[in-house]
């Protein structure tokens, strides 16, 4: 096992995963996967993610110099989040989807699947997290697959290949925002 891909934090979440066996080849065509009809409002998404990583340290050295224009800009970043969710959630693509837990990290993931896929396979892979109406298109490889649950479905264990900083940067967000949610459960519990 990869020991890099343990100094990644791991959390279980609910995401729609949907993939497709590709060659070595068909992976080196391009930065992200070309297999997946998405809609242009999923496209918009992710978009605009990428932007907003790409803008981050911009944003940060503004504020560092006048605190009131970065408001300003973060507001507008704001709106145009909130325009661009509420586009996407009238998506019908996302109303049909079929979420599943997860485990993921920025290195990999896990998920199951109807299918066994050979081990060493390459994948492309389309993630939505439904509560943001976004996702990413990435490429993986299969580590491990096997240990079938109750519904008969195999665990699929994958190495992310070639990820986009902004795409890592994503699922970072993501696994922080998820493991803030849980703690905030778990101190109102208590």
């Amino acid at each position: 096992m990869n020991q890099e891909r343990r100094q990644y934090f791991r959390i279980n979440g609910k995401v729609a995963v949907d993939y497709k066996i590709i060659t070595e080849d068909e992976m080196q065509h391009g930065r992200l996967p070309t297999q997946f009809q998405v809609s242009p409002f999923f496209l918009l998404l992710t978009q605009l993610q990428e932007f907003s990583q790409d803008n981050s340290y911009q944003l940060r050295k503004i504020a560092q110099k006048d605190p009131l224009v970065a408001t300003y800009l973060e507001n507008m970043n704001n709106k145009i989040d909130a325009i661009a969710h509420a586009i996407a959630k009238s998506d019908v693509e996302f109303e049909n989807l079929t979420t599943q837990e997860i485990n993921l990290s920025e290195g990999g993931m896990s998920f199951y699947s109807k299918e066994s896929i050979p081990l060493k396979s390459y994948l492309a892979l389309k993630v939505v997290f439904e509560e943001t109406y976004s996702g990413l298109l990435l490429y993986g490889q299969v580590l491990y697959s096997g240990e079938k649950n109750e519904q008969g479905q195999y665990k699929i264990g994958i190495e992310f290949s070639d990820m986009p900083e902004s795409s890592r940067m994503i699922v970072a967000r993501y696994i922080l925002t998820s493991q803030t949610r849980e703690r905030q459960q778990n101190d109102e519990q208590y």
